[in-house]
């Protein structure tokens, strides 16, 4: 038994087909769908979705996976080079996945930017210092600016299984949905273009698939706590997004501080914005 986001339930309802392992791991693999996708898939399943994750219970359930209850993924699971999927389910070293629960990877819309922006901003403090020294300041300041400028420079930069500038372009570009930017800005537009058009060639697929899921604003667990609370700023907020933030920041090496550094760039830039008469 296995729980997905509905994108990953959409793109397994397609007839079986074998594919490559792309990465594995203890508690996470991640299958290459590249030239994969059966011309009889649903017509709204992602293009971009070029990676699927089947992950632990342990692991972070990215919006390209379906996790399992599985505390540790078998040897066998772990071990293996190819995978079966399609008809609703993926075979993966002698162990069968099945999706039997729809969960949501949205972000909700934030209201109220400049009172969500002036709350994390608060909380986060210089807690994104060390994901800032790895990235171009300059690239840092143009996405502060909502400029597609700063995608080049950004893309498949620093450390990390996902480049820490790729969390940061996720963060902002997740952000910007959940304010609903990319629909009225054309700056996100701008933004969200140059992400699809390039991330291909410029970084992992992994990292390409999670860039693609969080121009439709599809993120992780702990990213989309964090974006509920902001959206619903009740007396306790700033405790609430303190919690938020811890959970944040224990994702991966880097990948948390990344996303958090992103989500207050997007908050800050777009929060000015509405200001301007």
């Amino acid at each position: 038994m296995a729980a997905a986001p509905a994108l990953v339930g959409e793109l397994l309802a397609g007839p079986a087909r074998t594919v490559p392992v792309l990465h594995r791991g203890a508690d996470a693999v991640y299958l290459d769908l590249r030239g994969s996708k059966p011309s009889t898939a649903p017509s709204s399943a992602a293009p971009d979705l070029a990676v699927l994750g089947v992950l632990s219970a342990a692991a972070t359930a990215v919006p390209c996976g379906l996790q399992t209850t599985l505390p540790r993924l078998p040897a066998g699971v772990a071990g293996a080079t190819r995978a079966v999927l399609g008809d609703g389910r993926v075979l993966l070293g002698g162990t069968e996945a099945v999706v039997t629960r729809t969960v949501d990877a949205t972000v909700p819309r934030i209201p109220a930017v400049a009172p969500a922006a002036r709350v994390l901003a608060e909380v986060v403090g210089d807690r994104s210092a060390g994901v800032r020294a790895e990235l171009p300041a300059e690239a840092l300041a143009a996405l502060a600016e909502g400029s597609a400028d700063c995608v080049p420079e950004l893309l498949g930069r620093g450390s990390g299984l996902t480049p820490v500038g790729d969390d940061v372009l996720c963060g902002w570009l997740a952000t910007a949905v959940a304010t609903r930017a990319p629909v009225g800005s054309a700056a996100g537009t701008d933004l969200a273009d140059a992400v699809r058009r390039l991330a291909p060639a410029a970084t992992t697929a992994l990292s390409a698939t999670l860039l693609g899921c969080a121009t439709r604003g599809e993120v992780l667990p702990q990213f989309r706590r964090l974006v509920l609370d902001l959206a619903d700023p009740a007396p306790d907020l700033d405790a609430r997004v303190a919690v938020d933030v811890d959970a944040l920041l224990r994702v991966g090496h880097t990948s948390g501080a990344g996303l958090l550094l992103g989500a207050s760039i997007a908050l800050h830039h777009l929060a000015s914005r509405s200001l301007t008469p």
